[in-house]
Parts: C-alpha cells; sequence; structure tokens
C-alpha cells in the first residue's frame, strides 16, 4: 500500500503526524498484524513519537508509563531514531525518563494495574514533573522538526508492507 504526501493534513504539525500514525496503525489492525512487524524502522519511530506526544501530553509521563507504553517508548531505540531524524531536546528529556522508569516503572504500573487514580500514582512519583515541564517546552519545536523530516523524507513512510 503506497500513502501519498497530498493525502494528509500539513498545516498542524502534530495533526500530520498523528494522522500517518493512525494510517499505519490502521494498516497493522487490517492484517492482524499486532507486533506491527509489517513497519519499518522509520514508521515505528513515528507511531512510537505519537504515543509518546499523546500520552504526556494527556497526562505526563507518569501516565505514559501506567498506561502500559514504558516499555514500547523506554526499551526501544526512540531517543536513537529522534537523534538521527534532527531532534535534539526531546532524546534528551527520553533518556532522563529512562533513567526515571528503570527506577520506578515496575511500581507505577502495578499501581495502575491495581486501580490507583492516576493523580495518586503521581503524588508519588513527582520527579517526572520536571520532565514533563521540559517535554511541554519543546514539544511544538520537535514535532515541528519531525513533521519536517517525515515530509522530506516521505519515501520512508509511504510505503505500508502487506
Amino acid at each position: 500500500m503506497l500513502l501519498t504526501l497530498q493525502d494528509f493534513p500539513r498545516q498542524d504539525p502534530a495533526e500530520f503526524l498523528y494522522t500517518l500514525s493512525a494510517a499505519c496503525l490502521e494498516h497493522t489492525e487490517r492484517l492482524g498484524d499486532t507486533d506491527m512487524a509489517c513497519l519499518n524502522d522509520e514508521q515505528h519511530t513515528l507511531t512510537a513519537y505519537c504515543y509518546l506526544d499523546s500520552q504526556v501530553q494527556e497526562g505526563g509521563f507518569v501516565q505514559l508509563i501506567a498506561e502500559g507504553y514504558g516499555e514500547y517508548i523506554f526499551n526501544n531505540p526512540l531517543a536513537d531514531s529522534l537523534r538521527r531524524w534532527r531532534i535534539k531536546p526531546t532524546p534528551k528529556i527520553l533518556d532522563q525518563a529512562k533513567s526515571l522508569y528503570q527506577k520506578h516503572g515496575g511500581d507505577i504500573e502495578k499501581l495502575s494495574e491495581n486501580g490507583t487514580p492516576l493523580d495518586e500514582i503521581r503524588k508519588q512519583f513527582p520527579e517526572f514533573e520536571e520532565l514533563d515541564g521540559d517535554y511541554y517546552e519543546t514539544a511544538d519545536t520537535d514535532l515541528a522538526a519531525a513533521a519536517g523530516y517525515v515530509a522530506a523524507n516521505w519515501a520512508k513512510f509511504a510505503e505500508l508492507a502487506e
């Protein structure tokens, strides 16, 4: 399946990236590909970055971990891939968040699984708050840089394997 750049909104970088990521995820669902093996490295990076952004923008890194995305974000080379995309602030934040995830991730996930409200979990792990703030400050700039990379390297994103 080949996607065309003209089919995706370009005014808002986040909307552009999220719409493309959604197309990738819809494709994996149609194929029944729960491991997303049909996506190439660039498409995986895009998808992970959109998961990261949506979760952190909504409820910070604690929410990202509590919702079960910690392993996908921190145990994969997302930060390194974003560096290849010439994005600098977000990977630095991810490196710091990964250290906190390694220290507290299991506890956050366990609390979430036991039904502890997110606000209570967040209060127990205030060290993530500074990273949340750092992420919010850089998100718009980094999303714009990511959108620019994707548009400039469209061929790496356009073909969805069967």
